[in-house]
């Protein structure tokens, strides 16, 4: 571990709402043990909201990244869905396509398409 030190200002560092993922994590925590049911014993119950604390973080992490986003990276991560999408509706038996799989179908290529023309 370096011994350098941190600057007070913590100039490079992102910035998160300390509160709301603290309120996250309560909200984690009583979805979890909200019942009448409640850990054992202390111990348990810090694992439980340090747990329900980290996931909270991950989260934040991954609103932050999906917010820092490009318009045309959020347009290519959605044709990578759709074109699972269509490949998991091809890989149907024919026992269980019906005439919804084809309307399902026309309606994911029509929105591959526009997906495509924004990434053009």
């Amino acid at each position: 571990m370096s011994n350098s030190p941190v600057p007070a200002a913590a100039e490079g560092m992102p910035k998160f709402d300390l509160r709301q993922i603290m309120r996250d994590a309560w909200s984690i925590y009583r979805r979890i043990w909200g019942g009448s049911c409640r850990p054992a014993n202390e111990q348990v119950r810090r694992k439980e909201l340090a747990k329900a604390l980290r996931n909270a973080w991950a989260l934040a992490r991954q609103a932050r990244a999906a917010a820092a986003k490009t318009l045309a990276e959020k347009a290519a991560d959605r044709v990578r869905e759709l074109t699972a999408e269509l490949m998991r509706l091809d890989a149907r038996p024919w026992g269980m396509r019906s005439h919804r799989s084809a309307t399902a179908r026309d309606v994911i290529q029509l929105e591959l398409a526009s997906a495509q023309a924004v990434l053009q």
